[in-house]
Parts: structure tokens; C-alpha cells; sequence
């Protein structure tokens, strides 16, 4: 089985007296009806993706507590990619948000020392190589879901990146030569507290008398604006497509993800701008390509189709779910809550019920601050409260892209 669904629809039946009311509640309506029928399967089909990466996770998250300990337990965020070896004891840590790589080895007593530090030296040199590619067939939990989903007879779609440049080319300041970093992690094993420039090596202990050897790297200075301007042209493009700013893209993948391509979170959602393949995605595909399926997470990652398709959702949200709205910056508010916390959730700050109809009477009434101020005050989740501020301050940084 397919982990796809599809379905073919025309409005030029739609009768006179249909379109001269408002045109978009009866495309809903008949959307509505046409993909009831695809609704029970597609719903399984998430339900047997979403327990695959629950249970994924959970077996990582087992495997890498027995070898680190409860304690030392780093798992893949939205904020930080992290992969490990096959026995779990050599593991690389890229942290976005803080702007620094660490490449970790345990280190048992008897343990090999040169074979751990030939290890870690092909680790950090992959740093600057690695494509998208390579970073999936590393990618332990998605492995581990596609083997379950298998074993159920369901098949994700068959997909390749489109990228095939480095995932950090040109982004980590430097990786130091074998020999150099030789004598940095033997130095940090002999205890003799020595840095390489920003680059510093140390060992601490762990559980069970292990100790853990550690390789700090940071990334470039300013990385996010090369990040940003590596995904300028495909914001650009599709912000125009679908009438937005592009500074309010760029805020929001700033703000999802601190620009890391392998962003993940427990929702589950996937990639640069954060889409949930059961709703957001799945919503965005079938506004662009009017299919509606469940996205391989894979396809989430690559960055031009994570752009397009959470472009696409904003547009949606701006242009249907909040479109009785009138102040323009109003609706912007709205629609960054609302990518957050959904649509309803918003009404609901207003009125208490989830009609967003309903509550633009309200809104209508109050200007762009006093609606800032009101979902400020009155939005059911912090997380969103504090997203809104987060993304309306980052998109000062980015003004210059709306000229």
C-alpha cells in the first residue's frame, strides 16, 4: 500500500446562485465533501506514520540512555541535528541555535584510544562534506520508520534531494587537520587543558566509570545570514508567489528551526519552517497541486519544498482561513499565531469558540497594536505568545528582503 491518496475535482459544475456567495465557503464545502471519502485512510495511514516515529524515537532514545546515561541523553530537535554511530558510542551534535558542533566519543576503560580518535577525526571531516543525502542514510529514527512501515506493507514514495552540495559547505569555521587534532584529543586525554584557536578538545565523565572525550567546533560567525542567503532565491520566489513578505518567511523559518535543515520535533514536524505532515503539510500540497496525501518526512527535508509548502500554508491561512480579517497587519498577527497554534486557537483568544468568522467582527473593530496586544494577553498557549514577539522581532532583521 502506498502511503499516498489523491483525488481530481472541478468547480465548473458549480451552479450560479453557488458562486455568487462567497465563492471560497463553498469551495470549502465542496472540498469537504469530495475528500470525506479519502479522510479514514489517509487518517490511518498518519496514524501508522506518527506511531512508527513515536516508537523510533523511544528505541533512540533507550539505545542512547544505556550507553550515556540518563543524564547525557541528546536527541534530534528543532534546533539541533544529531546522528550516531551503530553502537551509539561516537555521536555528532550541530546545535544551530547556540552556533557550535561537538563531536562526542565514549571512552571505556581498555578501550582502543587511537581507533576512538580516528573516528572522531572522519567525523569532523564529513562536517563540510555531508549532503542532505548522506545526512539521511544516517538518520537513525527515519531508517528505523521506514523499516516499520514496511513490515506494515506500506510504502513511503520513492524521493531524492534535489541538493547535492554540502549541508555545511562554507558554513563551519574550520576543521583542524588529522595531525592537529590528534595532538588536541591525546593533550585533552592526558588532561593538558589546550585549545586550537575557537576549537576545544576535553574529557568528563560519564556513568559506569566511562569517560567522554569531547571535540567543540564552532560555527561560522554570522552562519544564519549565509544560511538565509543559500535559501534567498527560493523565499523570494515563492513569498511572491503567494503575496507575502518575505522577511515574515524568513522570520518563521528563523524562528521554527534557527535555519537547522534536519529540524524535528515531537509535534512530529519536519524540515525549515516546521510542517506537520498531517495538517500544515498536507493542507499546502493540496492548495499548490490539488492532491491531497501524506508526505514522506524525507520530502519535508529538502529545503526548496519545505519553503514552498510553508510559504503555501501562510498563503493559505492569509488568503482563506483568515480572510475576513480587513487591516492588513492585523491579519499578518493573526496568520503568525495561527501557523503556531492554528487558526481556531486564534479565534477562540477573541470570542471562545473557533470560528474564525465570527471573531473578525471583533478583530475589525481593534487596531493592528490592540490585536497584538490582545493575542498577547489572551492566546491559549505561552508557546505562542512568545512565538508571536519572536517572530515579529526577527522580522526586522530581514526588511531589506522585501525590497
Amino acid at each position: 500500500m502506498k502511503l499516498t491518496a489523491s483525488i481530481v475535482f472541478c468547480l465548473c459544475f458549480l451552479p450560479v446562485e453557488a458562486m455568487a456567495s462567497d465563492a471560497f465557503e463553498d469551495l470549502d464545502a465542496v472540498l469537504e465533501a469530495q475528500f470525506e471519502q479519502l479522510d479514514a485512510e489517509l487518517e490511518a495511514q498518519f496514524q501508522a506514520l506518527d506511531q512508527a516515529i513515536e516508537v523510533a524515537f523511544k528505541r533512540l532514545e533507550t539505545e542512547v540512555t544505556a550507553e550515556w546515561g540518563a543524564d547525557d541523553v541528546e536527541l534530534p530537535s528543532k534546533t539541533q541535528w544529531v546522528d550516531y554511530s551503530e553502537d551509539k558510542h561516537l555521536r555528532r551534535i550541530i546545535d544551530f541555535e547556540k552556533g557550535v558542533i561537538n563531536i562526542e566519543h565514549i571512552l571505556n576503560t581498555g578501550d582502543d584510544v587511537s581507533g576512538i580518535i580516528s573516528s572522531m577525526q572522519q567525523a569532523a571531516s564529513t562536517i563540510s562534506t555531508d549532503t542532505m543525502e548522506d545526512l539521511s542514510k544516517k538518520d537513525s529514527v527515519l531508517l528505523d520508520v521506514k523499516a516499520q512501515l514496511a513490515s506494515q506493507d506500506i510504502e513511503l514514495e520513492p524521493f531524492s534531494f534535489k541538493a547535492t552540495e554540502p549541508v555545511l559547505g562554507g558554513i563551519v569555521d574550520r576543521i583542524p587537520e588529522a595531525v592537529q587534532l590528534e595532538v588536541m584529543l591525546n593533550n585533552a586525554l592526558e588532561g593538558v587543558k589546550k585549545t586550537d584557536g575557537k576549537i576545544k578538545a576535553r574529557v568528563s565523565p560519564l556513568p559506569h566509570k566511562q569517560k567522554k572525550i569531547s571535540l567543540e567546533i564552532p560555527l561560522r560567525f554570522g552562519f544564519q545570514t549565509s544560511f538565509a542567503a543559500r535559501h534567498q532565491a527560493a523565499v523570494l520566489r515563492e513569498a511572491k508567489r503567494q503575496a507575502l513578505p518575505p522577511s515574515l518567511v524568513f522570520s518563521i523559518i528563523e524562528s521554527e528551526s534557527s535555519f537547522n535543515p534536519r529540524a524535528r520535533s515531537a509535534v512530529p514536524a519536519f524540515g525549515l519552517m516546521q510542517l506537520v505532515p498531517r495538517s500544515g503539510a498536507m493542507d499546502a500540497y493540496n492548495y499548490v497541486y490539488g492532491e491531497k496525501l501524506l508526505l514522506d518526512p524525507e520530502y519535508l527535508y529538502d529545503a526548496e519544498q519545505n519553503v514552498e509548502l510553508g510559504a503555501a500554508y501562510l498563503g493559505l491561512l492569509f488568503t482563506r482561513y483568515l480572510r475576513h480579517i480587513e487591516n492588513i497587519q492585523s491579519r499578518q498577527f493573526c496568520m503568525i499565531a495561527a501557523y503556531n497554534t492554528g487558526a481556531g486557537n486564534v479565534a477562540r483568544s477573541f470570542t471562545g469558540e473557533t470560528n474564525v468568522r465570527t471573531a473578525s467582527v471583533m478583530i475589525n473593530k481593534l487596531t493592528p497594536e490592540q490585536v497584538f496586544d490582545h493575542l498577547q494577553a489572551n492566546l491559549p498557549y505561552d508557546e505562542t505568545k512568545h512565538y508571536l514577539t519572536k517572530v515579529v522581532k526577527a522580522q526586522k532583521k530581514y526588511a531589506s528582503m522585501d525590497q
